[in-house]
């Protein structure tokens, strides 16, 4: 008898696919469970979602937890009958706002508080306690193989939620810096090198690794480096994102800031001269990035569109995105009608 073949498919979402696929479930009070490896920005996401939705956001560290905490303290009322007192971190039952409980790092629960989650899931009540209507449940985790404290979620649990799977987009990420003032450094260096955004290995014994958080701590760094003496960066640098990551990124700040200054670019955007390593080119691209304004914008869209294509695009792309107020220059839309033809 001959076997159907398995079927592979990729079902992991990019974060912003995440972001409006979880935004959809919450919206219909439908739990969620958000799955990835480490740093890969499942809580940020979820709290965009709850500032998006005027929602009220809640991050309740389910490791934390011990059984008896989600039905709450006992009391006697006035006749006598035990009730339960419920803890601060669910909303009032009557409440008339809008909620967004994360349940952060559920898998990591042990077995006892995971059964304790089953009719809060399910029908949105512990004991006599129950959500407010505007309140949704979501919940973070990572995988079982990610290496960390996570324990088998038990199917009566698992089978309460829509589960989505978040994977790692260099574009999506690098959109999201440009937007939320990521250094410019870090910005095109991972547009050179996009496989280091993330490089997880659960069997590592490094400490340190390439990922959307470990890059987010790194532009604070790059940000506040003044004086920072270049062997006491380089070890911050490792400490931050490993080793090989960072002599790679090393070398490309030693590119970048040995570039000449890129005003001599702005003040004549025609004739100015184009690195031709890709380093150094990204490099200037950088500072153009860093350096773009209402004032020099048509400057730097004239330099960009003597570039490759997808290396002006960006730099373009970047600038506005991070300033959108700029696509209104003559120069921008000069250089987007002539994409278009």
């Amino acid at each position: 008898m001959t076997q159907p073949a398995a079927i592979s498919a990729d079902y992991t979402l990019r974060p912003s696919e995440v972001a409006a696929t979880l935004a959809l479930l919450v919206e219909a009070r439908q739990p969620a469970m958000l799955w990835g490896a480490p740093g890969t920005a499942k809580s940020m996401i979820a709290q965009q979602v709850a500032d998006d939705g005027n929602r009220r956001y809640v991050d309740v560290r389910a490791l934390l937890l011990d059984p008896v905490d989600l039905r709450g303290i006992p009391w006697r009322d006035a006749d006598g009958r035990t009730r339960w007192a419920p803890p601060v971190f669910l909303p009032p039952t009557n409440d008339t706002g809008l909620w967004l409980i994360n349940l952060e790092e559920l898998p990591s629960c042990v077995p006892m508080v995971q059964a304790a989650l089953y009719q809060l899931a399910l029908e949105r009540k512990v004991g006599e306690y129950e959500l407010p209507e505007g309140a949704s449940l979501i919940a973070c985790g990572n995988r079982e193989g990610d290496r960390g404290v996570v324990h088998r979620m038990p199917t009566p649990l698992a089978s309460r939620f829509v589960h989505l799977e978040i994977r790692v987009d260099a574009d999506d990420w690098l959109a999201w810096g440009a937007a939320n003032g990521i250094a410019a450094e870090v910005l095109f260096f991972i547009q050179l090198e996009p496989t280091l955004l993330h490089q997880f290995d659960p069997q590592s014994k490094e400490k340190a690794f390439p990922c959307p958080r470990t890059w987010h701590f790194t532009s604070n760094i790059v940000h506040r480096r003044n004086g920072l003496d270049p062997s006491v960066e380089r070890a911050l640098l490792r400490g931050t994102i490993g080793e090989a990551a960072a002599v790679e990124f090393a070398a490309f700040l030693k590119v970048w800031r040995e570039l000449p200054h890129p005003r001599a670019v702005i003040g004549d955007p025609g004739n100015a001269d184009i690195p031709e390593n890709a380093s150094a080119l990204m490099a200037l691209c950088g500072s153009l990035y860093r350096m773009a304004s209402d004032v020099n914008f048509d400057a730097i869209v004239t330099y960009a569109a003597r570039l490759r294509r997808e290396v002006g695009e960006f730099l373009v792309g970047s600038c506005v995105r991070r300033e959108p107020g700029l696509q209104r220059s003559p120069g921008f839309i000069r250089w987007a009608a002539a994409r278009t033809q």
